[in-house]
């Protein structure tokens, strides 16, 4: 932008006044800007510390379970046959499983129909849960000749009314009333069955349907609703398949199941049926202290990125001469000093062999950062898993909780990483000066704004006068070169 000049004198109006406005206002507009980069680098180091610190916290909640210092491994020797799990502190062991026969869901199934439209009848359909009794002789395994009904589990009664009774509305009447029997449609060629199954496997979950038949009157023949009744006076309804239980032996000891899933045979343990065996499946359970030593390790992993990430903010490098931006910041170092005196401290839940972190194989290092010994780690685990578990998890004794390191940690954490903790306090702080900063750096320019205008308008007004005292001399100066016998004498 050309130099603007005063219009009467030539004064380089506009360069005079920026040059004394910056004079005046770049000492302390470099102070401004300077708070501001510090405050700024302030609040960007702790949202850092407190990145890190929110990783260690998280680590923390394996080490807080004594789950993660009971875990078992299961592992099946054929997981065709059957698999296995285990819970948190079951036994050790290894059994031996042959399994005779899966359970199974009784399935009934309709007579023919000619399309899913095909009107049904109307009535009630009464579905009861329970044990059946077959012919023994001569033996008959697709009629019953008894029904036992489960005492704890209600009857469900299907109105089947007019308008509603096709084969489709059956189904959709029956799956709507209960979430015990499944109804389904099946094509057969050109036509259509309605087939029946309780939800759960075993004999004592079989289905007995009486109806109530509006159709035609009759309760058991075979047109109307009639036509689905199944129980120990009518057999319209076809048994494809009868409920059972599963026949398995384990360690040579028979057993049955209304469950392909075993959920109570062995302590802690699910098993799950596949198959009938040929060979006995071996189901072994192990101690699996891989579990904990990962939990410690992504511990020790958290803190030492903690450590790294204080370290940077706080260090200064002299051959750079570049300062962290929390170097010598009180707060940085009180959380610091913190986290190294939870470390140190006495473990309250501490019992048995081990009572500190460096005896199970967590080391601490030159600078802070710490270090795990698997091979120490493991030793201790297979010495007294339950003293290095009161390391970090919290314990009864006495009717009193004794704190673990994890529990004690995270609490000391929260005190940092919380809504109302200290690093939200500072950061709070820090924003409450940007805020004075803005407000001062406002002020100081909206008086820079006024001291240009005034000096714009002392300059302006020299300007003016000096215009007229050049209008003046010129003035003059004709005057006299008009007056008789005035030489003007000659300029050099």
């Amino acid at each position: 932008m050309p130099a603007v000049t005063g219009l009467g004198s030539g004064l380089d109006i506009e360069g005079l006044v920026t040059g004394l406005i910056n004079a005046e206002s770049a000492p302390q507009l470099a102070i401004f800007a300077a708070r501001t980069q510090k405050a700024t680098s302030l609040i960007s180091g702790f949202g850092e510390i407190s990145s890190s610190l929110a990783s260690l916290q998280s680590s923390l909640t394996d080490l807080e379970s004594a789950d993660t210092f009971g875990a078992v491994s299961a592992t099946s020797s054929d997981a065709t046959y059957a698999t296995v799990t285990a819970d948190p502190g079951a036994a050790a062991g290894s059994y031996s499983l042959e399994v005779t026969s899966l359970a199974e869901r009784q399935s009934l199934v309709s007579g023919d129909f000619a399309a899913t439209t095909t009107e049904v009848g109307t009535g009630t359909l009464t579905i009861t849960l329970g044990t059946p009794t077959y012919n023994v002789a001569p033996a008959d395994t697709t009629t019953y000749s008894g029904f036992a009904a489960d005492g704890a589990i209600a009857a469900i009664n299907v109105d089947i009314q007019a308008g509603s009774a096709t084969l489709a509305d059956v189904r959709d009447a029956i799956n709507a009333a209960t979430d015990l029997v499944t109804a389904s449609l099946v094509k057969n060629g050109s036509s259509y069955k309605l087939l029946l199954s309780p939800t759960d496997s075993g004999v004592a979950k079989s289905l007995s349907v009486s109806v109530a038949d509006t159709s035609d009157g009759s309760n058991t023949d075979n047109s109307g609703l009639s036509q689905l009744a199944f129980n120990s006076s009518a057999s319209n309804l076809s048994q494809v398949r009868a409920g059972s239980d599963a026949s398995f032996t384990i360690n040579g000891m028979a057993l049955t199941s209304s469950s392909n899933t075993l959920t109570d045979v062995i302590d802690g343990v699910d098993i799950t049926l596949l198959q009938q065996t040929v060979a006995p499946v071996t189901l072994t359970l192990a101690d699996n202290y891989s579990v904990a030593e990962n939990a410690v390790s992504a511990f020790v992993i958290a803190y030492n990125s903690y450590v790294v990430t204080h370290s940077n903010l706080t260090a200064y490098n002299p051959s750079t001469e570049i300062a962290g931006a929390l170097l010598g910041d009180f707060t940085a170092r009180n959380i610091s000093d913190k986290l190294r005196g939870q470390l140190s401290a006495t473990i309250a839940s501490a019992t048995g062999s081990y009572s500190s972190l460096s005896e199970i194989g967590v080391e601490v290092q030159t600078g802070g950062t710490l270090q795990l010994d698997r091979a120490k780690f493991q030793a201790a685990m297979a010495a007294d898993r339950d003293s290095v578990q009161a390391i970090f998890v919290d314990r009864t004794s006495g009717g009193s909780t004794l704190t673990g390191l994890a529990s004690a940690m995270d609490t000391l954490l929260d005190t940092f990483t919380s809504a109302s903790g200290t690093i939200k306090d500072r950061t709070d702080s820090i924003e409450d000066q940007m805020t004075e900063i803005t407000i001062d750096e406002a002020e100081f320019n909206r008086r820079m704004e006024s001291l240009e205008a005034r000096y714009r308008k002392q300059f302006n007004a020299l300007d003016s006068l000096l215009a007229e005292i050049t209008a003046t001399q010129d003035y003059l100066t004709q005057a006299l070169d008009q007056l008789p016998g005035f030489v003007q004498k000659p300029k050099d």
